[in-house]
């Protein structure tokens, strides 16, 4: 996929769960720094994000090169054990969650993750979501740096699922 190439997120389907269970295991593998394991995310989260119609993919060549989830807040929330949100902003009405967010190892450090990002980004705004809130682990200082510079404010930090993280949002 060239530099100039805008992503096309596409809603993953459930005969893809076996690819992507496989690039989550990658990334795992060979970016550290994602702190994904074995553990997480696991192949019920996937399928669940699958059938709920929350997974985006980016295929590139015949193969998933980027995963995305885009769902309501109120759903993230529900399923949050403590859903601290930092400083948000309460001008922000309806609002999704970003997450499961990750680019084929191979495939980083090209852009793809900043394109995948804006593409992402764009299809919550089709979708009529006004905001979008995320976080990241606070060691994957490549992704914390793109999201900074990508114009995202941070809300915050917390400690959750064992990690610290730092809290974006972004207006759309």
């Amino acid at each position: 996929m060239n530099n100039e190439a805008n992503p096309r997120l596409v809603l993953a389907q459930p005969e893809d769960l076996d690819e992507i269970c496989e690039l989550c295991h990658l990334v795992a593998v060979h970016t550290p720094a994602s702190c994904w394991n074995e553990e997480y995310p696991n192949r019920e989260l996937l399928s669940d994000d699958i059938r709920c119609r929350s997974l985006y993919k980016v295929v590139h060549g015949g193969k998933i090169i980027s995963i995305m989830q885009i769902r309501p807040w109120a759903d993230f929330l529900a399923s949050e054990e403590d859903p601290d949100t930092g400083d948000w902003d309460p001008s922000i009405q309806n609002p999704c969650a970003l997450g499961r967010f990750c680019v084929l190892p191979a495939m980083q450090g090209h852009g793809l993750g900043r394109r995948v990002m804006a593409a992402s980004l764009e299809k919550a705004r089709d979708m009529g979501y006004d905001g979008a809130f995320f976080h990241a682990v606070k060691s994957n200082s490549a992704a914390v740096h793109i999201y900074d510079s990508m114009g995202f404010r941070r809300t915050g930090e917390q400690h959750s699922y064992g990690l610290d993280l730092v809290l974006f949002e972004m207006k759309l």
